[in-house]
């Protein structure tokens, strides 16, 4: 097939960019794509939708391979696939409905509660945990500690997300998330071991060598079981397609607790960010059958 890679480069460190893809790893992953025989052409969405439609037209692809982020709006993940869908051009992942779902963490956790797994419940004094309610990569995520100021840390969330803000309980225990991708089923769980109280946006993003990523989970057989039957769950009821990420925490006593949806995931090989290959090799799926899964469910 020939194949548009649609992403939006990263222009900064800023955490306006930090879901944005450089030119190396898209580089890296057109080479994982051709891999399956398919003539790939790159192309950055930032900036003009009208100078992206004319491309678009002039590409001619049969598959849109989309890592498209967005740039602003709180159904920013979903701009470039309704997109896609009103051009009538197939794209990788889910459809633009479902993304706009999984970006709005309110309506994930309602949605995901309905379908029998405990989310976090909203509270009104620390501690809490303060986020946006439209952003992933832990963007402006911030703990309130007991006695904290939670008024001026929201007004403060606020001021720089003010799509919304969510105040949520803290739920102490391990960060996990399950993998799953159609074809290959879902991965082996992974934990995130790290110092803090929270994953949030500092280890994730500068201090990534604190962080030790559990290939798989090293969980009891039961909370295992329980976890995947909650992340099967959790797929369905929002309705993701081709490939995703859900994320918990699981308490000391072995509650699992939906955290989020993440619908499009980072696919990029960079060394420690490539925790989705690690997971699918520990099952003997290279990172060309990730990749060849991912273009199958879009035929």
């Amino acid at each position: 097939m020939r194949i548009a890679l649609a992403f939006n480069a990263k222009r900064s460190a800023a955490e306006t960019d930090a879901e944005f893809d450089t030119h190396d790893a898209i580089a890296s992953l057109a080479t994982l794509i051709a891999a399956g025989g398919h003539a790939v052409v790159p192309i950055d969405v930032t900036g003009s939708i009208p100078r992206l439609c004319a491309n678009l037209e002039t590409i001619a692809p049969d598959l849109v391979f989309n890592l498209a982020e967005g740039e602003r709006g709180a159904f920013r993940e979903a701009f470039y696939p309704a997109l896609y869908e009103h051009l009538g051009l197939p794209h990788t992942g889910s459809a633009a409905s479902a993304l706009a779902i999984c970006l709005d963490k309110a309506l994930a956790k309602r949605v995901v509660a309905a379908a029998g797994v405990r989310v976090p419940a909203e509270v009104i004094a620390p501690p809490a945990i303060v986020k946006p309610t439209f952003e992933g990569s832990s963007k402006g995520i911030t703990l309130v500690p007991p006695g904290g100021a939670l008024a001026a840390i929201v007004g403060e969330t606020r001021a720089r997300y003010p799509a919304g803000v969510l105040v949520e309980e803290v739920v102490d225990g391990i960060d996990v998330a399950v993998a799953w991708f159609a074809g290959l089923g879902r991965l082996p769980a992974l934990a995130y071991r790290h110092p803090g109280p929270i994953y949030d946006y500092a280890l994730k993003h500068m201090t990534p060598e604190l962080v030790d990523v559990e290939v798989p989970a090293r969980l009891p057989p039961d909370v295992a079981r329980r976890l995947d039957e909650a992340a099967a769950r959790a797929f369905r009821a929002l309705g993701v397609t081709g490939y995703g990420r859900a994320d918990f925490r699981i308490t000391p006593d072995g509650e699992i607790v939906f955290i989020e949806m993440n619908p499009l995931p980072s696919l990029t090989l960079a060394a420690g960010h490539d925790e989705l290959y690690v997971a699918a090799a520990a099952i003997g799926h290279p990172p060309e059958a990730l990749i060849a899964a991912v273009v199958a469910a879009s035929g």
